[in-house]
C-alpha cells in the first residue's frame, strides 16, 4: 500500500524503496536469507530465492553504477531529504518483518546504509 501511495503522489520517493529493498537485499541478502531459513526451518534455497540475484554478476559494480546514476539526478535539497526520510520509514516497516525472524543485525546494516545514502545525496547525515 505504501509503495502505491508514493508512486501516485511523489514518484521520486521510489528511490528510497529501491535503495532500501533492492540494494539492501543485494547487499545483505545472504545474511537475511540465512536468518529466514533458520527461523522458518527452510531447506537451503527454499523460500529465499528473493535474496538471489542471478543477473547481477558484480554486486559491487552494480551498486557503484546505481550511485552514479543517483548522483546524476537533478533533485532539490528538499527532495533529497524526503528520499532519506522515506528510506527511514521504509526501513522501519521492514524492521517489523525482520524482528519476526529472530535477532536484529539488520539494524546495524541499516545504520551503515542510511549514512551511505545521505552521503551519496550530499546531505552528510
Amino acid at each position: 500500500a505504501r509503495i502505491e501511495e508514493v508512486a501516485a503522489e511523489a514518484p521520486y520517493l521510489l528511490i528510497a524503496h529501491m535503495y532500501t529493498r533492492y540494494l539492501g537485499d543485494l547487499f545483505g541478502g545472504q545474511m537475511m536469507g540465512g536468518m529466514a531459513r533458520r527461523s522458518l526451518g527452510l531447506d537451503a534455497g527454499s523460500g529465499t530465492a528473493f535474496y538471489t540475484f542471478v543477473d547481477i554478476q558484480d554486486a559491487k559494480g552494480f551498486i557503484e553504477e546505481w550511485y552514479r546514476e543517483l548522483n546524476a539526478l537533478e533533485l532539490s535539497d528538499a527532495q533529497k531529504q524526503a528520499i532519506v526520510d522515506e528510506a527511514n520509514l521504509v526501513f522501519a516497516l521492514n524492521i517489523e518483518i525482520f524482528d519476526e525472524l529472530d535477532g536484529n543485525p539488520v539494524q546495524a546494516l541499516w545504520t551503515l546504509a542510511r549514512k551511505s545514502l545521505a552521503s551519496a545525496l550530499g546531505l552528510g547525515n
